[in-house]
């Protein structure tokens, strides 16, 4: 597959799934739900308990104090102060709670279940079997470039097992993955993702060279 054809298919993937179900793309807040199992099976019953219209009613009311606090949803920043916004006359373009329908529905993310988690993690590993009996490299190891640059056997299972626990900790600590960051993120030009996605090729770039400086 061309590179261009493979980015336009993962940038489709990246904002399909936002559109979807408006939560950013990632897979370590899907992993880290699993660390916790019983509070998220009990944070999902107590979703199925709350009706749509109580959701409605919930969503309407935060809308509107982020509008008591911040000013009209939409509007163009001024230097009016919320005090100001709420003492202007009727019409002059402060939002009432009854006019934010267009918004309901956009302003709470839904937390998909964890069955659903569970079942894009199986698909992810389902897919990466997939692509390794098309390709015909079922059982190939970690490749000639990595038991080269890193190591190779019990080894490399090894240094590969202690960069996951290392990127774990990461996430953990900037709050998403490269993937979060830096297609969700970036795409919406987060300041958090957009400092975080720089971090990351920079530490990637740090070691490559490392490793070549080592290697040669």
């Amino acid at each position: 597959m061309p590179w261009w054809l493979a980015a336009l298919a993962l940038g489709s993937i990246t904002v399909g799934y936002w559109i979807a179900v408006r939560r950013p793309l990632g897979v370590s807040g899907v992993l880290a739900r699993f660390t916790r199992v019983r509070e998220e099976l009990e944070f999902d019953r107590g979703v199925d308990a709350v009706n749509q219209a109580d959701r409605t009613a919930l969503e309407a009311e935060l809308l509107a104090l982020t509008e008591e606090a911040f000013g009209p949803i939409g509007a163009p920043d001024t230097d009016a102060t919320p005090v100001a916004a709420a003492e202007a006359p009727a019409g002059a373009g402060v939002m009432e709670p009854a006019t934010h329908a267009a918004e309901v529905g956009r302003a709470c993310a839904p937390v998909p279940s964890l069955g659903a988690h569970l079942s894009f993690l199986a698909m992810l590993v389902v897919g990466g079997a997939l692509a390794a009996l098309l390709r015909g490299t079922w059982g190939a190891g970690l490749g000639e470039a990595f038991s080269r640059h890193v190591a190779q056997g019990p080894a490399g299972v090894a240094a590969l097992a202690s960069g996951g626990v290392l990127v774990g900790f990461g996430t953990a600590m900037c709050g998403g993955c490269s993937a979060g960051h830096g297609l969700t993120g970036t795409g919406r030009l987060m300041p958090g993702s957009l400092v975080s996605t720089g971090v990351f090729f920079a530490a990637a770039v740090a070691v490559a060279v490392a490793l070549g400086w080592r290697l040669s």
